[in-house]
């Protein structure tokens, strides 16, 4: 026979029990890594000003190399908005160090071979260059995506986005994990 403090003990759990049944379970094809990137990545680029005119108008391009998830993900949630006034555009870049003209470029830990020619090629250029790896900002990144203590956050570079004639908004850097002047 179950006693009284065992009865309500089990009333008290059969509501949490019930609950953690009806929580649909994640799907497995997500990859919460792609999503959050895609979305610190358009956030970015609302608080970055560019000081190149020619980079004012026309598509806001960002081209991602590597990260066919991630680019997935900027088309899925991004490609029918704008930045300021552009209309963001989405581009899916060949594994290549020659690398068109974009405002953003992504290259994904899976190119990271390629990383070296690309910053010689984009030294001069109006480009904010987002990597994934240990060390890149002193390699030549803008924004390097981190993970602390199991969170996805970001490290950013003031010189290296000065040198690319960026202005970074007083946001983005309060909000960076850490900041590289």
């Amino acid at each position: 026979m179950l006693s009284l403090g065992r009865i309500q003990r089990v009333l008290l759990v059969l509501p949490l029990l019930l609950c953690v049944a009806a929580t649909p379970q994640r799907d497995a094809e997500k990859d919460t890594t792609a999503i959050l990137q895609a979305n610190y990545l358009y956030n970015i680029a609302k608080l970055v000003e560019w000081k190149d005119p020619t980079m004012r108008s026309g598509n806001f391009i960002i081209g991602v190399i590597g990260g066919a998830n991630l680019y997935q993900e900027l088309i899925k949630q991004y490609s029918t908005r704008t930045i300021g006034k552009q209309p963001i555009e989405v581009r899916k870049l060949p594994r290549s160090a020659e690398v068109e003209r974009c405002h953003l470029l992504f290259v994904g830990k899976s190119d990271l071979a390629l990383l070296p020619e690309i910053y010689k090629r984009m030294k001069d250029q109006p480009t904010m260059v987002i990597t994934e790896y240990a060390g890149a900002l002193e390699d030549g990144s803008v924004v390097n995506f981190v993970k602390v203590d199991n969170l996805l956050k970001y490290e950013l570079s003031m010189a290296n986005a000065k040198r690319h004639g960026l202005v970074v908004g007083l946001t983005l850097k309060n909000l960076a994990h850490r900041v590289e002047e």
